[in-house]
């Protein structure tokens, strides 16, 4: 035999009970003042970034991250993920914004040296003072990528289109010499 009570229809989790709606709402709704962000995300054109780089930290409160201008906004949400995941961890281990800074612009004209590739990352670089980080970071951007359906390869494709150019060398044949 069953119980009158349990033939009752019972109410969804997490809804009032009838007659009183306002049980569950807040004391207040939060006002644009009471919101504090952690993060300010921002797109910018490529040639706009502080130096030859597709995303940005810049330390504050907020946090500033900077993403170069890409078609497929995905591609913009991993860089930008990438960047809050190197910018946090790099700020656990104490590692400053003029260290990266510093390294990576050091990188880039070692780079117009021919000391590295064109593709070649400078977090990456056994040198880099955040090369944990930002392997890290990397990692999870991969596994976000692959949950988005994005092609890694494509996208390594469109974000070093964005990065330093090879520097065209003219080349002119040498003039005979006359004997």
């Amino acid at each position: 035999m069953s119980s009158p009570s349990f033939r009752r229809a019972l109410p969804r989790p997490g809804a009032a009970p009838r007659g009183h709606s306002n049980l569950l709402r807040p004391r207040g709704v939060a006002r644009r003042r009471d919101l504090q962000p952690v993060f300010t995300v921002a797109q910018l054109p490529h040639r706009k970034q502080r130096y030859e780089t597709v995303g940005d930290w810049i330390p504050g409160k907020p946090a500033q991250i900077r993403v170069s201008r890409m078609k497929d906004q995905r591609y913009v949400f991993l860089v930008a993920l990438h960047e809050m995941i190197e910018y946090e961890l790099c700020k656990m281990h104490g590692i400053s914004d003029e260290e990266v800074v510093a390294f990576d612009v050091n990188f880039e004209a070692e780079r117009r040296l021919n000391l590295h590739p064109m593709d070649a990352e400078p977090g990456d670089h056994p040198k880099a003072p955040y090369r944990n980080e930002h392997e890290f970071a990397t990692m999870i951007e991969m596994m976000v990528a692959q949950k988005l359906g994005v092609s890694w390869s494509d996208y390594e494709k469109t974000v070093l289109s964005l990065g330093p150019k090879p520097k065209k060398i003219l080349v002119r044949p040498q003039a005979k010499k006359r004997a």
